[in-house]
């Protein structure tokens, strides 16, 4: 008998946890929706859904349009002020910090120029971290989640390797709370292609539905995610995905890795924005995001030989692309990270060459290369946010 009762008080929770994550991962869904999906009892999903109405936890919202006749069905939401944790975007060449909410809204707070060296950073972080903190006065802030351009492992939150700064086993929780001794909130750390694709796997209709795929992050180097049997392959030490690494030419350019010949040597922002600026100047720009800005801007324009080291860079994402497809069988693929700036005809451009290049068999499940839903700065502060709000949803149903 108390074995059934442990039983039944799990699948109780499960159910709630079932229901509110649905709730949160699709504000506005109806309690008919949430029946159909789940297959639980209207009486079940009613009673659940009251019952996080009652934790301030969701609530109802404006009535649902429908075309059928009788009353219109109320949409359900994550009440956003339930829980805030403060996310931290770490990009090669600017830090972004915001506050991400229950109902999966990002606030953009602040920014600042990434320092190189590792102290200078972990002060700045937690000064700006401290600043928000106080602003808010602590109120419902649950965690703090960190997306960084690297391999981390997620457990132990130690930074293994970023290859731009050359930090190298670097044990974070302990260098934030020397600086932070009061915090005593969760501390979260992840890869940011791996963070990016988990948000895309929520909220990218693109790709609904479908259960492996490569997440590619294109910044001023490559990073890399793998979706397999929908679940994102991290790898025994978190750092499953680094495609950026594999080499695409044996006696190519030194990486920052000290390999030779990585792919983000030929098909990363910074590297082909300095091809374009070898030969015709200085683009404008502050930063390397700007400069690619511009130099897209300029291949639209078909500007100078603006428009050639674009669709030199297109073709070799499409060459590690079939590397990638022809390896692991994914039925997408999207361009992530600063792919987002990418018109449509460019993905159309390499969607061509994959089926050009790529082995015959795995094309028969290949559906599609794709944008990114995101941007690079939200999928990365979305994706982190999801980390505190998962762990939130299950400790706030116990």
């Amino acid at each position: 008998m108390k074995v059934k009762k442990i039983n039944a008080e799990r699948m109780g929770y499960s159910n709630k946890l079932m229901v509110f994550n649905l709730i949160r991962y699709s504000p506005g869904i109806s309690r008919n929706e949430i029946t159909k999906i789940t297959g639980l009892d209207k009486s079940t999903v009613t009673k659940i859904t009251y019952e996080l109405i009652s934790k301030n936890l969701i609530h109802e919202g404006n009535r649902k349009l429908s075309q059928g006749p009788g009353r219109k069905p109320i949409r359900l939401e994550a009440v956003d002020t339930a829980a805030a944790s403060i996310v931290v975007k770490v990009g090669v060449e600017k830090t972004v910090l915001g506050l991400g909410y229950l109902n999966n809204f990002i606030e953009k707070v602040s920014a600042f120029d990434t320092p190189k060296n590792f102290s200078s950073f972990v002060s700045k972080v937690a000064f700006e971290v401290n600043k928000i903190y106080k602003d808010k006065n602590g109120t419902n802030i649950v965690g703090i989640s960190f997306s960084f351009p690297g391999m981390i492992d997620r457990k132990n939150l130690i930074i293994e390797y970023v290859p731009h700064f050359n930090w190298s086993n670097v044990d974070l929780k302990n260098a934030f709370l020397k600086e932070l001794p009061y915090w005593e909130k969760p501390i979260f750390a992840a890869n940011e292609a791996k963070l990016a694709l988990q948000a895309e796997l929520y909220f990218n209709k693109e790709i609904k539905n479908l259960n492996n795929g490569v997440y590619i992050f294109i910044s001023q180097g490559i990073g890399g995610a793998l979706l397999i049997d929908g679940q994102i392959y991290l790898g025994p030490n978190y750092t499953a995905g680094e495609f950026g690494h594999m080499t695409i030419h044996e006696d190519g350019e030194k990486c920052f890795c000290n390999n030779r010949g990585c792919w983000e040597t030929f098909a990363s922002i910074d590297t082909i924005s300095k091809i374009y600026e070898y030969s015709n100047g200085k683009l404008e720009g502050q930063n390397y995001e700007e400069k690619f800005k511009n130099l897209i801007d300029k291949a639209q324009k078909r500007e100078n030989n603006a428009y050639e080291i674009i669709d030199k860079m297109l073709y070799y994402l499409a060459v590690g692309a079939v590397n990638l497809i022809n390896t692991l069988n994914p039925e997408f693929v999207i361009f992530g990270g600063y792919g987002y700036l990418f018109p449509d005809n460019y993905f159309t451009q390499i969607g061509n060459l994959i089926k050009e290049r790529a082995l015959k068999p795995t094309l028969k499940t290949f559906k599609k290369a794709t944008k990114p839903y995101f941007d690079i700065e939200t999928a990365c502060l979305m994706g982190a946010n999801l980390r505190v709000m998962d762990e939130f949803s299950e400790k706030a149903l116990v």
